[in-house]
């Protein structure tokens, strides 16, 4: 029966165009070369087909197939890998190599209806594996049979060359199928011919080497080899003359290879080996009725062995890490690998070079990395390299591990920022708060030292929360800054009682905290008052609030009352959700008294990003910054990107923010106002109003958005009072598609996404 092993490959079709001009010429040249080198992936492909395929007719046993879009890697009995590409990304003419009767290589360049020998043997001991291209200089199809060093037009039936981008039958793959069929793998090539060859996954013989290609040896040395066996009955090792080689039994499915090179070398072995002839070391292993040969090439320098050398250094370019390091090593050329072992280097009993290769673990390649090692240690590591029985001198260097690296959900590690001010484990007065599951709830009060304190809240495993002082107010005269130290944790601070500010310069800071003010049993939490004797100590630097969430019940969070000449430079609240739980009118921040004599310390006013809600849909007339009694001359407002839910002004001041007078208005921009339509305010909602008349600087104003209705037509959502432009822009619908007023989650429709807070 006529045999055909048929493997098409395809290219684009061409036609070359007559040319009446030198630059038509040179067009379609340049146009040849590129059609051509785009084939250049899919003549590597026909290439590599050619010899797996001629590889499995010949009789090679299968261990594994793995499939990845078209590509077959094949795994031989032997440990050799093979890959069989299926499909084209072009189309080209068709060549079609067959194996004759005889054993020859055979092409059609009609589609398989005629053949021409290319007289060369296909199967046997001196079969060769033809190497095709297309030369981009004519465009014509080229056959090699020297591995690649001569090729040769291939001749059609007429002897004329075969042009790959001519007229020509056509496909678009290499085969009519392959797969994996049960135990077998399936191939039918275009001809309509079927090979099924078993896959033995039970079955394996692979020799494992270090170096690939002809390994070397001095005369007279011995190497050892592993060798992966899986399911092999029985094994013969064969070695060319003078050479000895065995292999011992396996253990866990690896044995080992032990080969010698003679000690007196003839001319014969002097040169090295090729491919299938008697220079090779191989094992002929069998699994029933089926057979696989690994082999090795081996070749001899006729030298006299002689030890190899290993030196070892620090990587120069992968960095120590808390838990690893890296080493490089430089090999003398006679090694054959090397091994090492790494210890602290406080073991003062180092390894000699029998333990390392006993004991050690074998790298490949020059440089390794050990890993699962401590945090700011020092090792040692410990390399021997050898060939066959001959080993180096013991090389060794030292190095210690990096520093574990901070957790960045751990603010006490890691630091977290406040105001543009950075706190963590280092910083003045800085302490963590961790309470146990069994702590009462008198053990639960956090209290505010005399001297400056920077307290990490952590986990709070007991039933109670934390409180300050409920017996009477607290009072806090030096710097406390109050952080939760857990990113992804948020702990619940109440604040048992008001807290009197008295800390004249100085900075309170909230950050990543649930500040509870619902159980204060006074009409606020932060006061600002005189001493008790009447003596003016009261006021703050700065007081910050950031990434917090804020609940109150009563009518004010901050109070200035009696503060006299007392003032808050800077209040600051950043990314906050606040919730007023009450139902009575409220302002947030309470300074209208007519005794406070102290506005001109008062700095900036700073809300950014905030959620500012009540928790029902009640109607109250809530003030944020209430101070219209006084004119606060040196105060900048910056009101950015703050979404009000119902807590706005019904009547009265009529502003969010009011007061006399203050000395500009920085930002009032992209607020989004929010008003429930069944609540009927009583008047215009603006921003900020200044009832002494605007003030002199005025900076960005708008863009404000806001939604709800009012007892007229006429009255709507302003950003400031008097001047131009101080519409704003009103939502006809709803800027939200759900409200959760109770858990303060507003979704924003995509017309309000660029307005109001962007916490969810």
């Amino acid at each position: 029966m006529k045999k055909y092993l048929i493997l098409f490959f395809v290219a684009a079709a061409a036609v070359f165009q007559s040319c009446n001009n030198n630059d038509d010429l040179w067009d379609a040249i340049d146009d040849l070369k590129s059609r051509v080198q785009a084939l250049e992936t899919q003549v590597d492909a026909l290439n590599g087909n050619v010899g797996a395929l001629q590889t499995l007719y010949g009789g090679a046993t299968i261990s594994e197939v793995t499939e990845s879009e078209g590509n077959y890697l094949i795994t031989l009995t032997n440990g050799k890998t093979l890959t069989l590409v299926q499909g084209s990304e072009a189309e080209a003419v068709i060549p079609v190599i067959s194996i004759d009767e005889q054993g020859n290589w055979q092409v059609s360049t009609d589609g398989g209806k005629n053949f021409t020998s290319l007289g060369v043997k296909a199967e046997a001991e001196d079969g060769v594996t033809p190497q095709f291209r297309v030369d981009e200089t004519t465009g014509y199809w080229q056959v090699s049979y020297d591995s690649g060093a001569n090729f040769s037009n291939v001749l059609d039936t007429a002897g004329q060359p075969v042009s790959a981008v001519g007229s020509g039958e056509v496909t678009d793959k290499f085969f009519e199928a392959v797969r994996v069929e049960g135990d077998n793998l399936y191939i039918k090539l275009l001809d309509g011919q079927e090979l099924n060859i078993p896959i033995l996954k039970d079955f394996l013989c692979r020799i494992i080497t270090t170096t690939e290609g002809v390994q070397m040896f001095d005369s007279g040395v011995t190497k050892r080899f592993d060798v992966e066996m899986r399911g092999v009955d029985a094994a013969i090792v064969t070695a060319p003359k003078g050479w000895t080689a065995r292999l011992t039994d396996p253990v866990e499915e690896m044995a080992q290879l032990i080969v010698t090179a003679p000690g007196t070398l003839s001319a014969t072995t002097q040169t090295r080996a090729t491919a299938d002839t008697s220079e090779d070391v191989a094992i002929l292993a069998t699994s029933g009725k089926y057979s696989c040969i690994a082999k090795i090439q081996v070749e001899s320098t006729g030298a006299e062995a002689v030890a190899p050398t290993i030196s070892i250094a620090n990587s120069a370019t992968i960095a120590p890490t808390d838990v690893t390091l890296s080493f490089d090593v430089t090999l003398s050329s006679n090694a054959d690998g090397w091994k090492y072992i790494c210890q602290k280097s406080e073991v003062t009993e180092a390894p000699d070079a029998a333990k390392i290769l006993a004991e050690g673990t074998a790298v490949a390649g020059t440089s390794v990395t050990v890993e699962g090692l401590e945090a700011e240690t020092s090792y040692t590591i410990y390399a021997v390299a050898y060939v066959g029985d001959l080993t180096s001198e013991v090389a060794s260097v030292s190095n210690t591990t990096a520093a574990m690296p901070l957790d960045p959900n751990d603010y006490y590690a890691s630091g977290v920022e406040i105001n543009g001010v950075r706190y963590d484990q280092n910083s003045e007065g800085a302490r963590t708060l961790d309470f146990a599951a069994d702590a009462a709830e008198d053990d639960l009060l956090v209290t505010l030292p005399g001297s400056s304190t920077v307290s990490f809240i952590g986990k709070n495993e007991s039933s109670y929360e934390l409180h300050t002082k409920r017996d009477g107010g607290a009072t806090i005269a030096a710097d406390q800054i109050f952080i939760g130290r857990y990113a992804d944790q948020r702990p619940v601070l109440k604040i048992g009682n008001y807290i009197a500010l008295r800390n004249v310069g100085g900075t309170v800071a909230f950050k990543n905290l649930v500040v509870d003010c619902t159980e204060t049993p006074v009409n606020y939490s932060f006061l600002i008052s005189n001493n008790n004797d009447g003596s003016q100590v009261g006021g703050l630097g700065t007081l910050v609030f950031e990434d917090c969430e804020i609940i109150f019940s009563k009518p004010a969070l901050i109070s200035l009352s009696g503060a006299g000449a007392n003032s808050i430079g800077n209040m600051i609240f950043r990314n906050c959700k606040i919730a007023y739980a009450g139902t009575a009118n409220s302002n947030f921040i309470v300074a209208n008294q007519s005794g406070l004599t102290g506005t001109d310390g008062f700095q900036n006013l700073v809300f950014e990003n905030n959620v500012i809600y009540m928790t029902t849909e009640a109607l109250a007339a809530n003030v944020i910054f209430n101070g219209q009694n006084n004119t606060f001359s040196n105060l900048n407002i910056t009101f950015d990107h703050n979404t009000l839910v119902n807590y706005l002004p019904s009547g009265g001041q009529g502003a969010v923010i009011v007061a006399a007078g203050c000395a500009s208005f920085v930002s009032l921009t992209y607020n989004l106002y929010y008003s429930t339509p069944t609540l009927l305010r009583g008047s215009n909602v603006f921003g900020v109003r200044m009832t002494g008349g605007n003030p002199s600087t005025i900076g960005t104003m708008s863009p404000n958005a806001g939604y709800g209705t009012f007892n007229k037509s006429t009255d709507t959502f302003k950003n400031y009072y008097g001047g131009a432009g101080a519409e704003m822009t009103i939502f006809a619908e709803s800027p939200f598609s759900s409200v959760d007023a109770a858990n303060g989650k507003f979704v924003k429709t995509s017309d309000a996404a660029e307005y109001g807070s962007t916490l969810e």
